[in-house]
Order: structure tokens, then C-alpha cells, then sequence
């Protein structure tokens, strides 16, 4: 498309393409709803051209199976243009896939023009990077009195981070060159009081030596071998969660048509966290494109697993069974290419119990997880879940804890613990479970399976005038929830526990 720029003051006729050229059905589709699979996205598209003729535009596209094209050439007139964007302000943020597109069309790559199915053919324009993280010797300020915990602190930490996918760790070797890392952990050991610590520090190295996290690290257990276990892990899940946030700044800085697979699906991290529901639907599109790319790639196929999770439990599925197949096949995907990945394990158990209510198999996986990778906060919350499913409240509610004292400030705890405070709730500890759930609704008012904990433990309670309004809320973020609707779905096993949970969810004014 031509863009000339008028002489009128602010004003750019925009020349859209001429009449005659096709561009391929799977094209658009691809653009427009990038994180759907192929088949899905025509229907859509086909949708949208019914309703266009509906209202009487049909004069103005032509079509036969396999493209679209104008019929005539158009001339709208739009603001100048965006520094970097030469199209239609409108245009901006559809899809991921279509602002990629379109920028390279303007650039003159010619795929665009040439029919080229960019959008949905598999590529990977590059290589997955896995950034160096070396881990220094631990030093200790406390000398003999420590009794060598320095060393076995170092040793515990190395071996923590190892199982990680996506970090490479280094360490020096005698006789051989530094490691130029992207990141270093250092520390040092002290004593406070009898106590000993590990003050630890995460170093940008290759950006020029900022401190870019750090940490007192204090377990209860002071005996050597108890202490560095203890403090490997709580540093393990916390370094991982850094440098996965690090890691998708980064990527996010560069353009999405260089991007890998990786790069893709890590873009996507922080607007999961987020949990809103535009920048949570845009991040389903970038693990879209992130598993095309790649489609043998564990971390994305594992987080569009997860991603389908949410969107499922959130009632934003617009066709959940689509959404609850999309998550199984992404989670099977995850396993089957990298088998040692504990997150894509984890996350694929969540999918057996939580949405194909298969327990048994589900404590299983995460239990791999956490075999594999002992300090991973997600494999915890999804073991814990799926005890709770299964029954073992107790036993769900300490795997629950173990991943918030290994992680306890994090944007996505706001899971963990409302999933604490549903067994606290199906415990019939109501007042506890109100605690958890008001503190969860205070950092992230829009997970829906807080609201449900909260309002069955007041319905409980006697108190739905107390209720009242965090059902109006539950409903805003989840139009169709009903007493029935979460009886089909809900993945109890015990009898006693679902029907202690329903009671409630009436008791509080669910509808």
C-alpha cells in the first residue's frame, strides 16, 4: 500500500490495496486471530464476511475459497501517521501477527503483496537464547564459625538452578577461561546472632555491573547440609522468577518479526500476570505466534497450556471446549518434547486434574516436577492442587505453603493463594479462608476462583450481605457463572467436598 502525504495540514490520503489483489483466506486468519488454530480462524473469518454482506458491503470485497480482494480501489483519510507506523491508527493491536505484517509490508518485504502465508507457515527466524548465568563461589564474613557452609551453599545452588530450561549456569573451572555470563549470583554468608544468612545479589554483567536483585536469605534449619538445601531452593525459585521477568523486558525490546520462539512466549509472561483481560488475550496471541514458530518449544507450548488454563477458569473462553482441548494438546506438546522440563510437567497435570478431572494422573506429573526440580513454586501449587481435588486437604494445603515460602512475592502468588484459601474454605476454616481471599483481592481483584472461595466461606458464615458485592463482581468478570455451571465443571472427587463447596456458593447469593 501507497501512503502519499497531502499538503493539507495534517491530513494523509491512505491508499488502501488495489482493486483485484488477493490476499489468501489462511492469510488473514492467520493475522487477525494468530493464537486460534488455522481451521478456527477461517470460520471467523467467514463470519465476518457473512456479516458484511448482511449489512450490505458486499459490493465492496470479492471472494471464492481460497482469497479475498476489492472489488474497486477505496480512499479513506486518516491523522498523519505514527512514527514507525504507516497505517490506519486503528490497525495498531489487533493482533500481534498483523502489526508484525504490515510493518514488513510497508518496509517493502513483498510477502504481503505475494500472497505469502506468513502468518500460519512454521518458521523460526532465530535461534532459542538461553542466557549465561554464572554462580560465583559463596563467600563467608563469619570464617571458621560457619563451618564450611560457603561451600555447600555454592555446591546446593548450582545443582538448584541446573534443572532450570531456561538458563544456562556456569561456573569457573581451574585451567580453563572465564565464562562470559549475562548474569552473575554472589554472595556471602554472615551471622546474625547465632543465625547464619546468605545475603545474595543477582549482577547484570553483560549490561555493565547493576545489582539488579538481591536477598537475605534466612531458612530455620542451621545445621550445614539442611541450611544449604534450604537456601539453594529459596534462591533457585526466586533467580528463576527474576530473570524470567529480565528476560521478557528484553524481548520485548526487540521487533517481533526477529523474535524467536522463545523471545515470542516470553513477551507474553507479564501480561498473564497481569490477569486484565485485553493484555491477557493479547499474550494468547504472541504464544500463538511463538508455537508456530516453533512448534517443539516446551517453555511456549507449556505457557499456551497454561494460558488456556486461565482463560477456561476465567470464563473468557468464548468456546471452552475448543480452549480445553487447545491446553491439552499444548501440554502434551510441552512433555513429549522435553520430558525434563518441570514447569511443562507441572503445568500438564494442572490440565489432567483441573480440566479433565483425571487426579490420580495429575498427582503424578507434578510429582515428576517436583523430582525434577524441588524449588519450582508452580510445580508445588499444582501439586497442591490436585491433592485438593483428590481429597488430601491437608496434604494440598502444605504443598500450597511450600510454594508461597519459596517464592512469597511474586505477581502470580495471587493462584497459590487462592488456591490456599479454597482448602481453608473446604476445610471449613471460613474465617481463615476469608483472610486469604480479601489479602489475594487486594493484589489482583480479578481472579475469579477467589471470588467463589470467599463468597462459599461467607455463605457458610451466615453473612451474604457480605457476599453480596463480591458476586456482582464475580459475575461482571464472569457473566455466565452459575451454582450449576461450576457443579458440571468443578474436579472434586469427594462428594463432601464439592457439596460443602456448592452450600456455600448459595448460602452466598450465587445465583
Amino acid at each position: 500500500a501507497a501512503f502519499p502525504v497531502s499538503a493539507a495540514a495534517g491530513v494523509q490520503p491512505c491508499a488502501l490495496p488495489t482493486s483485484g489483489t488477493r490476499l489468501p483466506r489462511r492469510l488473514l486468519a492467520g493475522l487477525l486471530w494468530s493464537s486460534t488454530a488455522p481451521a478456527q480462524g477461517l470460520a471467523r473469518l467467514r463470519d465476518v464476511l457473512h456479516d458484511l454482506r448482511a449489512e450490505g458491503r458486499a459490493g465492496l470485497l470479492g471472494a471464492d475459497a481460497a482469497a479475498i480482494w476489492f472489488e474497486r480501489a477505496l480512499a479513506v483519510e486518516s491523522p498523519p501517521r505514527q512514527p514507525g507506523w504507516p497505517l490506519l491508527p486503528e490497525l495498531r493491536g489487533i493482533d500481534p501477527a498483523l502489526d508484525d505484517w504490515l510493518v514488513r509490508s510497508e518496509a517493502g518485504s513483498g510477502e504481503a503483496a505475494a500472497g505469502g502465508d506468513q502468518a500460519t507457515r512454521t518458521e523460526r527466524p532465530g535461534a532459542a537464547r538461553r542466557p549465561g548465568v554464572l554462580v560465583a563461589p559463596i563467600a563467608s564474613l563469619a570464617g571458621p564459625r560457619t563451618g564450611g557452609l560457603e561451600v555447600a551453599a555454592t555446591d546446593a545452588i548450582v545443582a538448584a538452578l541446573t534443572p532450570l530450561r531456561s538458563i544456562s549456569v556456569l561456573v569457573e573451572t581451574p585451567g580453563r577461561p572465564p565464562p562470559l555470563p549475562d548474569y552473575l549470583v554472589t554472595g556471602n554468608i554472615h551471622l546474625a546472632g547465632p543465625r547464619p544468612q546468605l545475603a545474595l545479589r543477582l549482577i547484570d554483567e553483560a549490561g555493565g555491573g547493576a545489582v539488579l536483585w538481591s536477598a537475605i536469605l534466612e531458612p530455620e534449619e542451621a545445621r550445614p547440609a539442611a541450611f544449604a538445601a534450604e537456601v539453594a531452593a529459596m534462591a533457585c525459585a526466586r533467580l528463576e522468577h527474576e530473570l524470567l521477568l529480565l528476560e521478557a523486558e528484553r524481548a520485548a525490546a526487540r521487533p517481533l518479526a526477529e523474535a524467536s520462539a522463545q523471545e515470542a512466549a516470553l513477551r507474553a509472561v507479564p501480561a498473564i500476570f497481569r490477569l486484565e483481560r485485553q493484555t491477557f488475550e493479547q499474550a494468547g496471541r504472541l504464544l500463538g505466534i511463538a508455537v508456530r514458530r516453533d512448534p517443539r518449544h516446551a517453555f511456549a507450548q507449556a505457557w499456551l497450556a497454561y494460558w488456556n488454563i486461565l482463560l477456561v477458569g476465567q470464563g473468557w473462553a468464548p468456546r471452552p471446549a475448543e480452549a480445553l482441548a487447545a491446553a491439552a494438546a499444548a501440554a502434551e506438546q510441552a512433555v513429549l518434547h522435553d520430558p525434563r522440563d518441570a514447569r511443562a510437567l507441572a503445568v500438564a497435570g494442572h490440565v489432567r486434574g483441573y480440566l479433565h478431572r483425571q487426579v490420580p494422573e495429575a498427582v503424578a506429573l507434578t510429582r515428576q516436577a517436583l523430582d525434577i526440580n524441588p524449588a519450582l513454586p508452580a510445580a508445588w501449587t499444582f501439586s497442591g492442587m490436585a491433592h485438593a481435588y483428590g481429597g488430601e486437604l491437608e496434604t494440598a494445603r502444605r504443598h500450597l505453603r511450600r510454594a508461597l515460602a519459596l517464592l512469597p512475592r511474586n505477581p502470580h502468588a495471587f493462584f497459590t493463594e487462592a488456591g490456599l484459601a479454597t482448602v481453608e474454605m473446604l476445610l471449613g476454616n471460613h474465617e481463615a479462608a476469608i483472610g486469604i481471599a480479601r489479602g489475594v483481592r487486594q493484589i489482583q481483584p480479578h481472579f475469579t476462583a477467589t471470588h467463589r472461595a470467599m463468597i462459599a466461606a461467607l455463605g457458610h458464615l451466615g453473612r451474604p450481605a457480605e457476599a453480596a458485592p463480591l458476586v456482582r463482581a464475580l459475575l461482571e468478570l464472569d457473566p455466565g457463572f452459575t451454582v450449576q455451571r461450576f457443579r458440571a465443571a468443578a474436579p472434586y472427587v469427594r462428594r463432601r467436598d464439592l457439596d460443602h463447596f456448592l452450600r456455600g456458593l448459595r448460602a452466598g447469593g450465587v445465583p
